[in-house]
């Protein structure tokens, strides 16, 4: 009996293990089976998903002629950079001023960006060259008020500093800096070093008594003259018998000085007066002539488009001629501008011309000269 249940015991048993091993097995099934469904869903997808999304660069490559490129942006890039990163490409440089971009900048291209041309076609690149120039004018020997004028109407600014010049007049330019003909761009500063004279220049007062009113003028250089007429007095009419100042007194430039002259005729005063309109923009010189001799000190420079008249204020007691002859320092010509005769023993001063003024003298000194054709 001991035997048999024994037995029995040990069938129980096995029978057990056998089911618990069988349930195990058909979980592990489940398992591998989801799990191999979940595999083939991710490979479906990723399958799914080539095809949905083709490779872009690999279309480009197969469409595309590989002989053209596509040109790049440019604009704003250096010349230096041009060269270096785009070695390989035909450019075509094209220099342009240009008040606003700096110098070596491209400016525009041709063709535009993205554009897609063959390798060898050529691009055309616009660099800037920076800001226009301007040259700077010959300003020496020129009073520094005109110079003024003349540096601010070419777009240019100035300051003055004053130096002694033995050679060079008070209040005239001596140089520049930059130097007369060098290219500078606009609105650079130009200094002017203009003269305050020197100790050889200082204007001293001339013994004028017993000469004529007329000597005086042309003697007295950088003084102004003012006659005072005397009826009274037993000298030959016209001889200064007086002087304000004593001759070999110092005195600064374009001071007046008072002179009394004998005679029956009073020393009058008349203005020749030349209107100018004209709006070329050229210097000319521009001199003073009493009976064919020159008044040295009359000489003056003038841009013609800012002078509006040219004058002379003239004194004498009798009949003289007066020329004024103008040369354009661009083509070295000269011509007269205007001669009269000045009859000062009329009450006022009676004014002849001998050869109307000349307003377009200035035009017809700029032409060249033509050589007329031998017959």
């Amino acid at each position: 009996m001991r035997g048999e249940r024994q037995n029995t015991t040990h069938y129980v048993t096995a029978a057990v293990i056998y089911h618990q091993r069988k349930d195990i097995c058909t979980e592990m099934k489940k398992i591998f089976a989801v799990f191999a469904a979940f595999i083939m869903v991710l490979c479906m997808s990723s399958c799914g998903s080539d095809e949905k999304k083709p490779d872009k660069n690999a279309e480009v490559t197969t469409t595309e002629d590989p002989n053209t490129i596509e040109v790049p942006k440019l604009i704003g890039l250096e010349r230096y950079q041009l060269e270096m990163k785009y070695s390989n490409l035909n450019f075509n440089y094209i220099d342009k001023y240009d008040d606003n971009a700096k110098q070596d900048v491209v400016i525009a291209q041709s063709p535009d960006p993205g554009t897609r041309i063959k390798k060898a076609d050529e691009i055309s690149v616009t660099i800037s060259i920076g800001a226009k120039q301007v040259e700077v004018d010959d300003y020496k020997d020129q009073n520094i008020e005109a110079v003024k004028t003349l540096i601010e109407k070419q777009g240019l600014k100035y300051e003055i500093q004053y130096v002694e010049s033995d050679t060079v007049q008070r209040n005239c330019v001596i140089s520049t800096t930059p130097a007369a003909r060098t290219m500078v761009d606009k609105g650079t500063m130009i200094t002017c070093f203009v003269s305050l004279g020197s100790p050889q220049q200082e204007i001293r007062v001339p013994g004028m008594v017993g000469m004529s009113f007329e000597e005086a003028v042309k003697l007295a250089k950088g003084i102004v003259l003012v006659p005072k007429y005397d009826d009274t007095s037993q000298q030959e009419p016209g001889t200064i018998i007086e002087q304000s100042v004593d001759p070999n007194t110092i005195v600064e430039p374009n001071q007046r000085i008072e002179v009394t002259v004998a005679g029956e005729r009073a020393i009058k005063t008349s203005t020749i007066s030349v209107p100018i309109d004209s709006k070329l923009e050229a210097e000319f010189e521009v001199k003073f002539y009493i009976d064919g001799t020159l008044v040295e000190e009359k000489t003056v420079i003038k841009e013609i488009s800012l002078t509006r008249v040219i004058d002379w204020e003239v004194s004498a007691t009798d009949v003289h001629t007066y020329t004024i002859m103008v040369t354009s320092r661009t083509t070295g010509r000269s011509g007269k501008l205007i001669e009269t005769e000045i009859d000062f023993t009329q009450n006022p001063p009676v004014q002849n011309p001998i050869e109307p003024a000349n307003t377009g003298i200035f035009e017809e000194l700029l032409r060249k000269e033509t050589t007329a054709p031998a017959e």
